[in-house]
C-alpha cells in the first residue's frame, strides 16, 4: 500500500512516497515501513516548486548533501565533487553564506536538455535544515531501512591546498546534524558588529549626553529631536491568555447571514496585509473572535506549532487596540496554509462533527493506524489524470478500520473538481445528505489534493496532539 513520510522543518520539507510492506509490519514498530519510493519531493522556503524525482533522486540528494557538509566540518576545499556527471543532484559553494543546489531531471544527461536542470541558491539556515531533515529520513527504521550512506575520505590529489600530514587527516562526521553541524554551518554566518554605547562611561566633566567637551571649546549644545523623527515605540507582546480569554467569555453570534458577511470581511482583511507569506512554511491554524463591526478582538492558537509563529502572520497588527468589552463575537477558524493560502470559516461549522451523536477518534496512535489506510484507498483509485490546476481541500471522516464515511469539500476548488477525485466513488459528500447511519467513533482528517499529479497530503484534522 502507499505510504507517506513528512519530515518538515521551518526551512525544508521532505516527502517521501512508497509502497509499504505489509510482511514486517508490527515488528516493533506501529507504522508501515516503507520500501519502494514511489516519489522524494523536497520543498524549500522561498520557492514554490518543489524539487522531486524518484529512488535515483533520493539518493543523489542524500549523497550530494551529505558529502557537501561533511567537506565543511573538515574544512577541506575539493578539487571535484565525485558525484559530477554522475548523480542527479549537486551543490557548490558560492559565498561565505551562500550554497547552490544542482538538481538534474532523470535521463537529461542522455537527451542533453540543460533546461531540465533546476538551480536553486540556499543560504545557511536553509541548508542546516536540508541537512536535519535528511537525517531523520537516514535515522527513520520504518522509512527504506536499506537507504545507507556510503561515504569516503578524500584521497590526498583531491585536495587542492597541500596541508602538513598531521592537519591532512582531519576527522570529518558522517552524522551531521546536531550541534558539530550547528556550529559549523552557523558559523559561516555574517557576526554582526557591536559597539558599545559612547554615554556608557562619561568623561568626567561631561554635562551633556553628547560628546564630551574639549577644555577650550564650549559644549555642544544638546540637540533637540523632532517629533517627526521620533522612533515608534516597538508594538508589545500580546497576553495570549487574555487574548484567549476574550474568546472564551463572549457570547457567540450565530446568525448565518451575519457569519457569512463576517467572514468575507475577515477574509479580504487577511488577504490584503499578509505580505510574508513565503515565511510559513506548514499550516498554523487559529481561533478568531471578530466584532460586528469587523475588528479582530481576539484570537487563540490551536496547536503549538501556530503559538509558535504566529508573528509570521498578519494577526497581531489587525488586532483591535479597543478594551475588551461584553460584545458578543463571531467565532471563526482560520488556516494559513504553507502553500501561502488563507482559509476562513465558522468555527462552529468546521468543528463539529456533522453527523450528531457520533463520537471523534482523537488518540494520536489511532489516527497513526487510519492514516495509512485513508491514504491508500485514494492512491489506489486514481482513475485518470487529474487537470485541476489549484490545491484541493477536503474534510475526510473515517472509521477506525479506514472506511471513508463522508467528506466535505473545503474549498471552492475542491467542490469544482470533485469528479476527478478517488473520493467521490469512495464515499458521498455530507453536502448531499446522504450520510450512513452509525454508531462507531470516527476520525477527521485533512486530505489536501496538490496538482499538477494529485499529490496527496494527509493530516489529522485538528493537527497531531503531542
Amino acid at each position: 500500500m502507499t505510504i507517506q513520510r513528512l519530515y518538515s522543518l521551518p526551512n525544508c520539507t521532505l516527502l517521501i512516497e512508497g509502497l509499504g510492506d505489509t510482511i514486517t509490519f508490527g515488528q516493533g514498530d506501529a507504522r508501515l515501513p516503507i520500501t519502494m519510493v514511489i516519489n522524494a519531493e523536497c520543498r524549500l522556503t522561498g520557492y514554490e516548486k518543489p524539487i522531486s524525482g524518484g529512488r535515483e533522486f533520493l539518493e543523489s540528494l542524500v549523497a550530494a548533501v551529505s558529502q557537501y557538509v561533511q567537506t565543511l566540518l573538515s574544512g577541506l576545499s575539493m578539487a571535484r565533487s565525485p558525484q559530477d556527471g554522475k548523480q542527479l543532484v549537486q551543490l557548490e559553494r558560492i559565498n561565505e553564506t551562500t550554497h547552490r543546489l544542482n538538481a538534474r531531471a532523470q535521463g537529461a544527461e542522455a537527451t542533453g536538455a540543460t533546461s531540465a536542470i533546476t538551480q536553486v541558491d540556499l543560504n545557511t539556515v536553509q541548508l542546516f535544515d536540508l541537512v536535519e531533515a535528511i537525517d531523520q529520513l537516514l535515522a527513520d527504521p520504518q522509512t527504506l531501512p536499506d537507504l545507507t550512506l556510503n561515504l569516503k575520505p578524500a584521497s590526498r590529489r583531491e585536495i587542492v591546498k597541500a596541508r602538513q600530514v598531521g592537519r591532512e587527516l582531519v576527522p570529518a562526521a558522517i552524522g551531521v546534524s546536531g550541534l558539530a553541524a550547528a556550529a559549523v554551518l552557523l558559523s559561516l554566518l555574517p557576526v554582526p558588529k557591536v559597539e558599545p554605547p559612547q554615554d556608557l562611561y562619561p568623561v568626567r566633566g561631561q554635562t551633556t549626553a553628547g560628546n564630551s567637551p574639549s577644555p577650550t571649546a564650549p559644549p555642544s549644545p544638546k540637540p533637540t529631536a523632532s517629533p517627526a523623527a521620533t522612533s515608534p515605540s516597538p508594538t508589545p507582546s500580546p497576553d495570549t491568555k487574555q487574548l484567549a480569554d476574550t474568546l472564551t467569555n463572549a457570547s457567540e453570534i450565530t446568525n448565518a447571514a451575519e457569519l457569512a458577511t463576517l467572514s468575507q470581511q475577515l477574509q479580504q482583511k487577511l488577504d490584503q496585509t499578509w505580505t510574508n507569506r513565503a515565511a510559513i512554511t506548514q499550516d498554523l491554524s487559529y481561533q478568531v473572535g471578530v466584532r460586528k463591526d469587523g475588528a479582530i478582538a481576539g484570537y487563540k492558537p490551536i496547536n503549538p506549532v501556530s503559538a509558535e509563529n504566529a508573528s509570521q502572520t498578519p494577526l497581531l497588527s489587525l488586532l483591535s487596540q479597543q478594551a475588551a468589552t461584553s460584545e458578543p463575537l463571531a467565532l471563526f477558524k482560520v488556516v494559513f496554509t504553507g502553500s501561502g493560502n488563507v482559509a476562513v470559516a465558522p468555527w462552529q461549522q468546521v468543528m463539529t462533527s456533522p453527523v450528531s451523536g457520533i463520537s471523534e477518534i482523537t488518540d494520536t496512535q489511532q489516527l497513526e493506524a487510519i492514516l495509512p489506510k485513508l491514504t491508500s484507498q485514494i492512491n489506489q483509485n486514481w482513475a485518470k489524470d487529474p487537470t485541476f490546476a489549484e490545491e484541493l481541500i477536503y474534510k475526510v471522516r473515517v472509521k477506525q478500520d479506514g472506511t471513508i464515511l463522508d467528506f466535505n469539500p473545503e474549498n471552492e476548488a475542491a467542490a469544482r473538481h470533485v469528479q476527478e477525485t478517488p473520493l467521490n466513488k469512495l464515499a458521498k459528500p455530507i453536502a448531499d445528505g446522504n450520510t450512513a447511519p452509525t454508531q462507531e467513533p470516527v476520525a477527521l482528517f485533512k486530505v489536501v489534493m496538490r496538482p499538477p499529479n494529485g499529490a496527496l497530503e494527509v493530516s489529522p484534522w485538528r493537527g497531531w496532539q503531542n
